[in-house]
């Protein structure tokens, strides 16, 4: 066994605010392999950051990370390579587009672990929101190993722990960065659950880890229910004029709609995986207060903006909106909260955003309808894809206030 060593591949609010702080806690050295590399300057010559972690009910803890090193990898990828041969441990939390290029370099550093000889075990923590990141990183991965001795040593020997991610990343306030200017602000989630059958070699000693089975399942309930409540809320709350989570969190009817969202995908995860009500109840317990608007936690001011980011990605077919969706009508059920929910979506208007501006100008030129048929991925070929596109456009259309016989169909 190598020295606790732990590579923290993307320094984002997930990385430095969670699992950052998880090895920490248990002794292991840190390694951020980051893309920014004005991040990771900054990291070098500050020499550490400052999580600030909310509590719902006492003032926030303050505590700085220090010690770690920092290589960008843009520019630093030899480092970033040497870091990943020499480590048994590693964890990866970044958006989907940077997948193709974080493949790459693992595949990269499990050559350099065979020409060395390093036949110990590389097990990696996958913290994404989206589905099956395994099977993603593993293809870009096998496009660098060329060699069936190499293809076998990822089998064999790197191990892949899907995760589920319990703490939060928000935007630091005016006055964390103004003493911090890269710190970082996170919940206080104190675990995190991770697929027991993911590791090649033992889990990491020390980190608090809740191992559990059904990973499959239980992260596309995540994705469905707890990932598309959030989003939800946000879709909601921008299109009434609201900035912050709290206050979206706080109108009566707008959660009822995403409590209603979250049974049509509750009734899709129970049909699509077997799934007892009970399961998926116990999967994130620490969640149930968020769902009550009398317990919203006033003092954590979450932009709207940030939890609603990225559209294209979160409208797509087998994500948060239009998965639960279509697997509710595969089974029998109308998803008509689901449909309101991703029609909200495409209002979502943010002028930082790429992906908003992309998709409102695709609206205001095409048509939803269109647009729907483009980020949303449904076809009229298909009878459930055709009404969910109809459901979809008919809450749109609410939505604005418009004339149902002004409607061009």
């Amino acid at each position: 066994m190598m020295k606790k060593e732990a590579v923290l591949i993307g320094a984002g609010k997930i990385g430095r605010g969670y699992l950052a702080d998880l090895f920490n806690q248990a002794g292991y050295h840190l390694t951020f392999l980051e893309y920014s590399q004005e991040l990771v300057q900054k990291m070098r010559e500050q020499g550490y950051y400052t999580i600030n972690m909310a509590h719902k009910d006492a003032p926030d803890d303050v505590f700085r990370i220090s010690g770690y090193d920092a290589f960008c990898t843009q520019t630093e990828e030899e480092q970033c390579i040497e870091a990943l041969a020499h480590t048994n441990y590693g964890s990866i939390h970044v958006f989907p587009n940077a997948c193709e290029s974080i493949g790459h370099m693992i595949g990269k550093a499990i050559v350099r672990r065979m020409e060395e000889g390093n036949d110990e075990t590389l097990d990696l923590l996958i913290c994404v929101n989206f589905l099956q990141p395994t099977k993603i990183l593993k293809g870009y991965i096998n496009e660098i190993l060329k060699t069936p001795e190499q293809k076998a040593y990822l089998e064999e020997k790197v191990g892949f722990s899907e995760c589920l991610v319990h703490r939060n990343g928000m935007v630091p306030t005016p006055e964390q960065l103004e003493k911090d200017p890269i710190a970082v602000y996170a919940g206080d989630s104190p675990y995190l659950t991770a697929d027991k059958e993911g590791f090649k070699g033992e889990p990491p000693a020390g980190v608090n880890l809740h191992l559990i089975d059904k990973m499959e399942g239980r992260l596309t309930q995540k994705i469905w229910n707890i990932n598309m409540w959030h989003c939800s809320t946000a879709f909601y709350g921008r299109k009434m004029g609201y900035t912050y989570f709290d206050e979206s969190a706080s109108n009566l009817y707008i959660v009822r709609c995403c409590d209603l969202a979250r049974s049509e995908a509750n009734f899709a995860l129970c049909k699509e995986f077997g799934f007892t009500m009970e399961e998926l109840m116990e999967t994130f317990p620490e969640k149930k207060e968020r769902f009550d608007p009398s317990k919203v936690d006033h003092s954590e001011k979450d932009l709207l903006d940030r939890i609603a980011q990225d559209p294209k990605r979160k409208l797509a077919k087998g994500d948060r909106f239009i998965g639960p969706a279509l697997c509710c009508l595969k089974h029998g059920r109308m998803p008509y909260y689901l449909a309101r929910g991703a029609a909200m979506g495409y209002y979502f208007k943010n002028e930082n955003d790429p992906a908003a501006c992309e998709i409102l100008a695709y609206v205001k030129e095409h048509g939803i309808r269109d647009a729907v048929t483009k980020y949303s991925g449904l076809s009229d070929e298909e009878p459930n894809e055709k009404l969910l596109k109809e459901l979809i456009v008919g809450h749109y259309y609410e939505a604005g206030d418009m004339d149902p016989f002004d409607i061009e169909y």
